[in-house]
């Protein structure tokens, strides 16, 4: 006598093609550049807080072609993930402890030296950065706590 036939489940594997990017087709897109610029700035951050970061700067008049959604209280932009994922994967940025936050490395800080970004261009950013610091430092925190909190359950 044969046994009973059993179902096969099996899981299927879904692939998504990316195309590669390099250091310098990174150096030469101004939008990534000035991504990076933004991160150096503020110093380390996590993606939360920069999406609040660029979206408030947005509100602000400093734009950076990101089209946002919120969802709950979250501010979320998938083009800022992809070029976020395409800064870490040429070592333009690095993430650091339990949060992940992101910050420059010295290849990135490198690459900002040979790209010029226009002064006043600069300048107005740096001083919205300081305007907004304290509300992103709120956003900080709270992932900062979410990070322990899930950090000590295991």
């Amino acid at each position: 006598m044969s046994a009973p036939s059993q179902e096969k489940k099996s899981k299927e594997l879904k692939l998504e093609a990316k195309q590669l990017i390099t250091r310098d087709q990174v150096m030469q897109n101004p939008k990534l550049m000035k991504l990076l610029k933004l991160i150096d700035i503020y110093g380390e951050i996590t993606e939360k807080g920069l999406n609040t970061l660029i979206y408030k700067l947005k509100e602000k008049g400093i734009q950076f072609d990101y089209t946002f959604f919120k969802v709950g209280n979250a501010i979320v932009s998938k083009s800022l993930k992809e070029d976020i994922l395409a800064l870490l994967y040429v070592e333009f940025l690095e993430t650091a402890g339990r949060a992940k936050k992101l910050k420059t490395t010295s290849i990135g800080k490198e690459a900002l030296s040979l790209v010029g970004i226009p002064e006043n261009e600069m300048n107005e950013l740096k001083k919205a950065v300081e305007e907004l610091r304290g509300e992103i430092a709120m956003v900080e925190a709270e992932v900062e706590l979410q990070s322990k909190h899930l950090g000590s359950k295991k």
